[in-house]
Parts: structure tokens; sequence; C-alpha cells
């Protein structure tokens, strides 16, 4: 009984393990993926495809994806370069804008963790 407990625990580490250790099945782009920037709301980088040799440069635009909430970026809407000005990268994951409020006067840095959306799935960047 016990040698059983011990090779279930052993299949659900290696599961978890491959499960978290491709980053691009998880989200987390920016762990296999190079030479990030941004242009307006492109994202452009250079990611590993599942092989883990092979480099691509690949690119998405954020604009459907993040939201301007009353000066905040947000994933739960879109079209925020719209409103945002001085949009930007803040490290290799973190994408930073000035916002405008909803009072039309009022702007405010603010930030979002691209990592916690954008995968890099076989060297392109998605949406996840």
């Amino acid at each position: 009984m016990l040698k059983i407990c011990a090779t279930f625990l052993c299949a659900i580490f290696l599961s978890f393990n491959l499960v978290i250790g491709n980053a691009w099945a998880t989200g987390q782009f920016s762990q296999t993926c190079q030479d990030i920037s941004i242009d307006g709301s492109t994202l452009t980088a250079t990611c590993e495809q599942a092989d883990g040799y092979t480099l691509s440069t690949t690119s998405i635009d954020l604009n459907p994806y993040i939201a301007n909430l009353d000066g905040a970026l947000d994933w739960d809407g879109d079209k925020f370069a719209l409103t945002c000005d001085n949009i930007g990268l803040a490290g290799a994951s973190r994408l930073r804008a000035e916002c405008e409020r909803a009072d039309g006067q009022t702007y405010l840095g603010t930030y979002i963790d691209l990592n916690e959306h954008i995968a890099n799935i076989d060297g392109t960047l998605k949406f996840e």
C-alpha cells in the first residue's frame, strides 16, 4: 500500500512540474521570451518554441484584452490605448501607462503584469 501511495504522489508531482515547467502552457511568457518591447499597444518578443531551441519573433496587440477602468489598467475590458499615454514596460512583463480617469482631466500612473494572461504558445504570444 505504501508503494502505491508513493507512486501516486510521484506521478502527481511529475504532472505538476510538466504543467508549470512549460511557460508556453501557463502564461508567464517572460520566462521563455527575450528582447521584449512594446510599441503603442503592441507587445513584441523573441520567444522559444516548444523544442526549447528554436526562437521566433512574435507580436500581440494588447488593446483587445486590457481596459482603462477609471485610470487603472485592468484585464476586464478592452481599448486601453485610446485613453492612456506614455505606454511602456517596467521590467520584462509589467505594462505601465498614464491613464485618464473618468473625470477626463486627471491621469494616473498604473501597471499591470502581462505574465498573468500572456503566454508563449510554441513561439507565439497568445492571450490566455
